[in-house]
């Protein structure tokens, strides 16, 4: 699949070119590399279901923007990507039904929203795909170096507690990914349990 089939390389060509140049060094995890591996998972989750034409290009504009709103802050990042969204599109001319549900697509992304439609499970399985993946230790790395600098957590023992807990509530929407990665994820949450058992002994 290729991406610019489906969303305009102007596009695709500035969201690239700011995450690469306009998104501060403390964004470990949270950046170009983030995006473009959440837009591959989206192509193979969304190969499994056969979606259509528009529904690629719904989904695909939305994992290239999903995290876009980091270049201006972490707190509040989707709003932001939905804001710019909703601001920027018809540019690139998409219809106001299509900018809708990009934003739409985009909000959901936080971890409190819950997907209501296919698209929206894509998404949100895309973005997380490496709880359940082999290498889900050394993603865990960067998350953390972003999250320390950020002072989203200020130790590394704040930071498995929150991991593991959210691993623990965490759960897979599309049936693909439910079969594809939950073995691992067992793996996984074994793994952050271990690390926040070392640091409390």
């Amino acid at each position: 699949m290729e991406l610019k089939n489906y969303v305009p390389k102007e596009l695709v060509n500035l969201v690239y070119d700011d995450l690469t140049n306009k998104l501060d060094s403390k964004y470990h995890y949270h950046n170009l590399h983030h995006t473009r591996r959440v837009i591959n998972s989206a192509e193979k989750i969304g190969d499994h279901y056969k979606l259509s034409e528009d529904d690629w290009r719904d989904l695909l504009t939305a994992c290239l923007l999903h995290d876009y709103g980091f270049i201006k802050s972490h707190i509040e990042h989707e709003e932001i990507g939905s804001a710019i969204a909703k601001d920027i599109l018809s540019s690139y001319g998409f219809t106001p039904e299509h900018i809708e549900s990009i934003s739409s697509l985009i909000l959901v992304t936080k971890v409190i929203a819950k997907p209501s439609n296919l698209l929206e499970s894509i998404i949100r399985d895309a973005d997380l795909e490496y709880i359940g993946s082999d290498d889900f230790e050394k993603i865990s790395e960067y998350l953390k170096k972003e999250w320390l600098e950020c002072g989203v957590v200020d130790d590394d023992s704040n930071f498995y507690k929150i991991q593991y807990e959210f691993l623990l509530s965490h759960n897979f929407y599309t049936a693909y990914m439910q079969e594809l990665g939950s073995e691992q994820k067992k793996k996984n949450i074994a793994y952050a349990k271990s690390k926040l058992e070392e640091l409390h002994n």
